[in-house]
């Protein structure tokens, strides 16, 4: 039977790089950015990794979705991908007339995962637009010491877990 596959963005999402630095210390610094960990990371991937098979897609630069995943999950937790900006299709956001960066769930089939199987932890709901049935919509992080978003999402992770089918 194949796992679930539970796809985590970074910014906004698992952590707040900013090169100005909040009221409190950051968590690691990389060049010019201090980053800050979402609060309770560790209790939910500790809490999901049990049931799904865990990834990281990220619009940002492939070295820095490296060094955040590495940071982040360690050994600790295995990573199925870890996919950056260049696993992304660029469009034209028509609100802003920037540009958004689309991340189609349909480029991991050919690892084996079927599209109904996949969930998606954003921020940004436009970039996951292609697939909303699979997106899990979460707050933006900005580095609040007090954010409890990340324990709510395990306890949500796991009940749909348990769910049958």
């Amino acid at each position: 039977m194949t796992r679930n596959l539970l796809i985590f963005d970074l910014d906004e999402t698992l952590v707040h790089a900013t090169t100005e630095r909040l009221s409190r210390s950051a968590d690691f610094e990389w060049l010019q950015f201090y980053v800050y960990e979402r609060p309770h990371l560790s209790e939910l991937l500790s809490e999901v990794s049990p049931f799904y098979d865990l990834a990281v897609w990220s619009s940002a630069s492939k070295e820095y979705v490296d060094v955040m995943v590495e940071r982040l999950f360690g050994t600790r937790f295995e990573v199925k991908f870890a996919w950056s900006v260049d696993r992304c299709i660029q469009r034209v956001h028509a609100q802003s007339n920037g540009y958004v960066y689309i991340k189609d769930l349909r480029k991991i089939q050919s690892l084996g995962y079927q599209v109904e199987r996949i969930l998606m932890v954003d921020d940004s709901p436009e970039k996951i637009a292609r697939q909303p049935r699979n997106h899990i919509k979460i707050d933006p992080y900005v580095g609040q010491a007090d954010d409890v978003e990340l324990l709510t999402l395990a306890k949500d992770l796991v009940r749909r877990a348990a769910l049958p089918g």
